[in-house]
């Protein structure tokens, strides 16, 4: 709108200035001044013609150029501005694409051996994953299993159990408090592992949340789980997981006071034919080296993307698709356990502060992050109960139906 203005006076002036020179003419021409080059030439009146034409004709001119020399300004500056967004955008997906190849480079860099169906096998890639999303649904349910009760009191310290209430308040009041305890102990089993640092790691991030009387327990009863390459001592375990747990309180009543020195038991008893005592690897060797930087480079690639003020939502929802795409089924179950533990619920429950109140903090809603998990479940755990604003894909599927 401005452009035209300028533009419309510019040209008003000059053309304003052209046709007063040419009713100037005409006029001295009907009262006698000629120009001819066979007459003298009258330089007192000249002059006064040149006078009028530099005064008056030449200021309209003067103002045409100004005002196109502000408007040529004006151009350059809003190109230079076009230019200097342009050469943003393409830093940041210069950014963001080598992001992305960089997260494929950690899934491509993944390696597991792990001992199954009688031999030792080499996962790579993806599989590793589920390998470990495996891990914890197996740990998962053996959580549950000694967390028999629904009170959450009988788990978490007063004030865990109160942040677990506020994010029941804010997300979905039909959120279970014990469910999310479950969840989190058992990720936090198997992102850390329970050989001695990973054991350390556990007991100082669960004595800010739970009970003594409680986690001792529990950690004792999942550090009895072998590697299955320890054939024997592995199917001696699946009969402690099967035990009705009444029986499995009381064995574990028995094992636990003399958990530091486990040769005391009496060898002729089911708790001592366990042979505790002598070494073992432990199932639960943790993947805190294989996942750590997965998760901090996957959760920094995502916040660079939300940060960005430059960039609309819709715009940066279509970003984030592309590198949702990259996710396989099993990576977004990681992702939406992860989210649910204490050491991930940046992603959305507890979110760290934005560089602008108006970007928005619900990574996983807004990105729709674990859009692709089928089903409605895992063991139990509903998706749309922690993140019921998520458009999911089984729901699209079943509305098409």
């Amino acid at each position: 709108m401005i452009r035209r203005t300028i533009t419309f006076l510019a040209w008003a002036f000059i053309i304003i200035g052209c046709i007063t020179i040419v009713f100037f003419l005409f006029k001295s021409s009907h009262e006698g001044f000629s120009a001819a080059l066979n007459e003298a030439t009258n330089y007192t009146v000249s002059g006064q013609f040149g006078d009028f034409i530099g005064g008056v004709v030449g200021t309209l001119f003067a103002l045409a150029g100004t005002l196109l020399i502000f408007l040529t300004f004006r151009e350059q500056a809003n190109q230079n501005s076009r230019n200097e967004i342009e050469n943003r955008r393409n830093s940041f997906e210069r950014n963001f694409f080598q992001m992305l190849n960089i997260h494929r480079a950690n899934v491509g860099e993944l390696t597991y051996k792990k001992h199954r169906k009688g031999k030792e096998n080499t996962y790579e890639k993806r599989q590793v994953i589920k390998v470990i999303f495996d891990e914890f649904t197996d740990c998962y349910r053996e959580v549950t299993k000694f967390s028999s009760s629904e009170d959450i009191k009988d788990y978490c310290n007063p004030d865990y159990q109160g942040k677990l209430m506020g994010i029941v308040a804010r997300i979905n009041p039909s959120i279970s408090l014990v469910e999310m305890a479950r969840i989190d102990i058992a990720y936090l089993v198997m992102f850390y592992g329970l050989g001695e640092e990973g054991e350390v790691v556990l007991r100082e991030n669960f004595k800010k949340k739970y009970k003594p009387e409680y986690y001792f327990r529990l950690l004792f009863f999942l550090k009895m789980k072998p590697k299955k390459s320890n054939h024997d001592r592995y199917q001696k375990w699946k009969e402690v997981r099967e035990m009705p747990l009444p029986e499995l309180s009381v064995l574990i009543d028995v094992l636990y006071p003399d958990r530091n020195n486990l040769k005391k038991v009496d060898p002729k008893t089911y708790a001592g034919g366990l042979k505790l005592h002598l070494f073992y690897e432990k199932y639960y060797g943790g993947h805190q080296f294989r996942l750590g930087h997965y998760f901090r480079h996957l959760y920094q690639s995502y916040k660079y993307l939300n940060n960005r003020v430059d960039i609309c939502d819709h715009e940066k929802y279509a970003y984030g698709k592309t590198f949702r795409a990259q996710l396989s089924t099993y990576e977004q179950a990681l992702i939406f356990v992860n989210s649910l533990s204490t050491i991930g619920m940046r992603w959305e429950y507890f979110p760290e502060e934005t560089v602008n109140e108006r970007v928005r903090t619900d990574l996983i809603t807004f990105y729709n992050l674990i859009k692709n998990l089928p089903g409605e479940h895992i063991y139990g755990i509903k998706y749309d109960t922690y993140y019921p604003n998520v458009d999911y894909e089984s729901r699209e599927q079943l509305f098409q139906e």
